[in-house]
């Protein structure tokens, strides 16, 4: 009973996250994502993406929604560091045959970037992969210029 009662609070939070991610558009980076991808263990159809934190008070939600549909998914992430400060806007996916995975977000003027951890799905393509010698592909997409 707890645990549906918890998974019902959760469920509202990241609908209401989703909802209020359009008061922070303004924040938010738009890129267009030629491929179908997965963020944690939701996936995501090709088309063009607003990506930014789910609230200004703290940097480690993220939200990723289609400009066009429903289509959303809230993610925890990590900070992660570069060596130099980005000249673009990107999202770094790993990519595992025709599957791919968002495993970085970058905005330009920062030397300072998100990470999202890898789902279940992604560490089991990940170690059947590895069985045959093989490592992901990085590949970034550039957001739009404002």
């Amino acid at each position: 009973m707890q645990i549906q009662t918890l998974k019902r609070l959760i469920m509202l939070s990241v609908l209401s996250v989703l909802t209020a991610v359009s008061a922070h558009a303004q924040a938010a980076k738009q890129f267009m994502v030629p491929f179908d991808f997965c963020v944690g263990d939701k996936t995501l159809p090709a088309g063009q993406y607003l990506v930014g934190r789910s609230t200004q008070a703290s940097a480690e939600g993220l939200v990723v929604r289609r400009t066009e549909g429903r289509a959303g998914v809230f993610a925890l992430t990590r900070e992660i560091q570069a060596e130099e400060v980005q000249r673009d806007s990107k999202l770094v996916f790993r990519r595992y045959g025709n599957q791919y995975f968002l495993a970085e977000v970058w905005i330009s003027g920062r030397s300072t970037g998100r990470g999202l951890p890898g789902s279940r799905k992604e560490r089991l393509i990940a170690k059947e992969n590895g069985k045959h010698g093989g490592n992901p592909e990085k590949v970034a997409i550039v957001g739009d210029k404002p």
